[in-house]
């Protein structure tokens, strides 16, 4: 776990914790909202976290690409791409697709660079939950070229299992015959927080941190 990272998201609002009731219906002890890293430095940051990950995890040499799902994913890509280049020293293509092929102008699905037959694809998206917006532009790059997924970077793996009562990600990597990477893993953030003053505030007391156990209990991988 990186908790540079964690301490940002907080100091970002975009780790909190409370009671949230999640797209799912589950109750969340804690929610994570990607789409506050709105300001120019925050999503600069944020893609260097993704680059470090990524520099530290694969090397330059298994991938081409740096994919991102359209809609979250599309700023991920471009500033992770950028960081890549400028504090890492690997310049690597970055791409993401549309919902829907555009008929005018750059025509087709893609924006960016355009996927061949032997790219191999690292795709950047916020959060991993059932995987069906990956699914869905992995489905969109294939129709168009024989690629492959040399890794998947998420920025928090909630560790939990879908509505089928499945872990998700370990049907996702063994279907695709990839991995799934994370900045942070929400087990590993409660541990990290506990008792911990971020900014002179404690955000996981012993409370907190029992609450996020008995979820995991039911909900966990």
């Amino acid at each position: 776990m990186d908790p540079e990272f964690v301490e940002f998201c907080i100091s970002q609002g975009a780790l909190t914790f409370g009671e949230f009731k999640l797209k799912s219906g589950r109750i969340s002890p804690y929610f994570f909202n990607a789409g506050l890293f709105c300001t120019g430095h925050a999503i600069e940051r944020l893609g260097f976290y993704f680059a470090r990950k990524i520099s530290s995890t694969i090397k330059p040499s298994q991938y081409d690409i740096i994919f991102g799902p359209a809609y979250k994913g599309i700023p991920l890509c471009v500033a992770t791409a950028i960081s890549l280049s400028r504090d890492f020293g690997i310049d690597k293509p970055w791409c993401f697709n549309r919902k829907e092929a555009k008929e005018h102008g750059d025509k087709g699905v893609f924006v960016g660079t355009q996927p061949q037959n032997g790219s191999r694809i690292v795709l950047i998206d916020d959060v991993f939950t059932t995987g069906g917006a990956k699914e869905e532009a992995i489905a969109q790059l294939s129709s168009v070229a024989k690629v492959s997924i040399a890794g998947v970077f998420i920025a928090l793996d909630r560790k939990e299992k879908n509505d089928a009562g499945e872990d998700s990600i370990a049907a996702f990597e063994k279907k695709h015959k990839t991995r799934v990477h994370s900045i942070a893993a929400a087990p590993d953030v409660f541990e990290y927080l506990e008792g911990k003053k971020i900014g002179g505030k404690a955000y996981v007391d012993k409370k907190m941190h029992a609450k996020f156990s008995e979820y995991c209990k039911k909900y966990g991988v």
